[in-house]
């Protein structure tokens, strides 16, 4: 694996905190600091994919993806941040309406219909995402 050297300036005080900071740690200054910075590139990964989540941007998978992280970890994160999650961009419904088409079953079929009905989303976008297995 090729590396890349980049280098930042600090205070003396800075520097002093650093040192103490590593010997607490029993850690390098340079192990120390490649911690944080990777650790404020995950949290920056997965701020971005929550402020573009409740700009409804992507979806909970597509932020999951986005930051880095799993479906449930980004759902927690994004409930942590006092975002309602209200519907999973109709993923549910995809997935009964897949079912019922894959289990040739009416009863399944009748109810997917009532939801899409008392909805606000057409049918044609449901049925156009079904997941392919």
């Amino acid at each position: 694996m090729t590396t890349i050297t980049k280098s930042i300036r600090l205070s003396p005080q800075e520097s002093a905190e650093l040192s103490r900071l590593s010997e607490y740690r029993v850690l390098s200054e340079a192990a120390l600091m490649k911690k944080w910075i990777q650790a404020g590139i995950e949290a920056e990964k997965l701020e971005q994919a929550i402020q573009a989540y409740a700009q409804r941007k992507t979806d909970l998978r597509g932020g999951a993806a986005l930051a880095g992280v799993s479906y449930n970890r980004f759902m927690r994160e994004v409930e942590a941040h006092n975002i309602v999650i209200l519907d999973d961009d109709g993923d549910f419904i995809n997935r009964m309406d897949w079912l019922a088409t894959a289990f040739d079953s009416p009863e399944l079929r009748e109810a997917v219909q009532k939801m899409l009905a008392d909805g606000e989303r057409p049918i044609e976008k449901v049925q156009s995402t079904h997941p392919t297995t």
